[in-house]
């Protein structure tokens, strides 16, 4: 029997479970207040307080981290790696979540409380699934500006679950598949995965709003944002990515209060939360054409996918292109133990994480001259 141990912390809450083999034995949320996170503006003010949460919660469930054949972590905002799968958590990588983010990002807190947690132990650390993969077909990176280079980045580790659930149950493999995944959650994001390989995406800042982004604004109204605000670069990706979409519009992220605003007779939270699904839908069509046309299935995953209301108006829009179903909820814990017990019983390998952040060459360089990030 493997003990494997999972940490997922995002932008309110800190996820941890324990499995036995792939049965979950005990999960909890950690949640932070709002008013808690105000006094920790950045994301790595945060990791003495969550670790805490994290220790107290193994004291609670008497989880000795030495017993653990393996911890878990989500992968946080590193530079794209290129392959999916497992990744070991080493010096390098902890450097570069600490000094050189690629994002403010929580999730980069997971692998830096799993290190907390092993310090002294002789126990593996691998992050999963990592959000950037280096998967997506080479005319993807083309931008309108060739300083510029786009990068894969998609929610893989629970739309990939998604693709999997659903090709099991239809007596499938997800590698024979051509799927488009929708992820609704804080943030939005699809991924076109061709048996297997993300080729094309939408990240959560190129397409719909959602209840904690802006989504894609025209260039011609953001340069006049950014430079008529008095907000810093990082208070400007921050807002960006944690203070606008639905939040901005309602002050909630939490979509079934502004469900409740609806069936309560109110238009305007109608036409906001159409919009989102609008864009939603939008996406599906511009990944639609990837593979000219040829799409098995769509998948819509993530918390959001529990309102019919919202997963109705996309299907109206899209089922057109492809059979729409739909895999409610997160499962990236479940996603995470499954990597690590495939990993444990030598199903899979741990790639080695050797990729520096852009202008970096040494870690000693990564410790010396952090990012405006850091």
């Amino acid at each position: 029997m493997k003990k494997i141990f999972a940490i997922n912390c995002g932008s309110t809450s800190t996820k941890a479970a324990y499995f036995e083999d792939d049965r979950m034995i005990s999960k909890v949320s950690l949640d932070i207040e709002a008013q808690q996170l105000k006094k920790m503006p950045k994301v790595l003010d945060q990791l003495d307080y969550r670790t805490h949460q994290v220790k107290e919660f193994l004291s609670d469930n008497n989880l000795d981290p030495a017993e653990f054949d393996m911890i878990v972590a989500r992968a946080g905002a590193i530079p794209a790696v290129l392959y999916d799968g497992a990744y070991e958590v080493n010096e390098l990588m902890i450097a570069t979540v600490t000094y050189a983010p690629m994002a403010q990002h929580a999730s980069t807190l997971s692998c830096l409380i799993a290190n907390q947690l092993a310090e002294g132990l002789d126990i593996p650390i691998i992050i999963y699934d990592p959000t950037s993969v280096n998967s997506g077909d080479e005319i993807t990176k083309i931008t309108g500006i060739p300083e510029i280079r786009n990068r894969t980045i998609a929610h893989l580790l629970n739309t990939k679950m998604a693709g999997i659930t659903y090709a099991e149950s239809v007596g499938k493999k997800y590698k024979d598949l051509n799927l488009i995944i929708v992820q609704l959650g804080g943030g939005i994001t699809l991924g076109f995965h061709d048996h297997g390989r993300i080729a094309d995406w939408v990240y959560d800042d190129e397409g719909s709003m959602s209840p904690q982004r802006a989504g894609a604004i025209p260039t011609r109204y953001m340069a006049d944002l950014c430079y008529n605000s008095d907000k810093t670069l990082a208070e400007m990706k921050m807002y960006l990515c944690g203070q606008s979409g639905l939040v901005a519009y309602f002050g909630t992220h939490d979509v079934r209060v502004i469900e409740k605003m609806i069936d309560e007779g109110d238009q305007q939270a109608e036409l906001i939360l159409k919009a989102m699904a609008y864009g939603v839908a939008k996406s599906i069509g511009q990944l639609s054409v990837v593979r000219d046309g040829k799409v098995d299935q769509i998948i819509i995953t993530g918390g959001i996918a529990y309102s019919e209301r919202i997963t109705n108006w996309i299907k109206e829009k899209v089922s057109f292109i492809a059979p729409v179903s739909i895999v409610p909820g997160e499962r990236e814990m479940e996603a995470l133990a499954a990597g690590a017990l495939r990993v444990l019983n030598k199903v899979e390998e741990i790639h080695p994480y050797d990729v520096y952040p852009e202008g970096y060459h040494s870690i000693q360089e990564i410790i010396d001259n952090p990012n405006h990030l850091a």
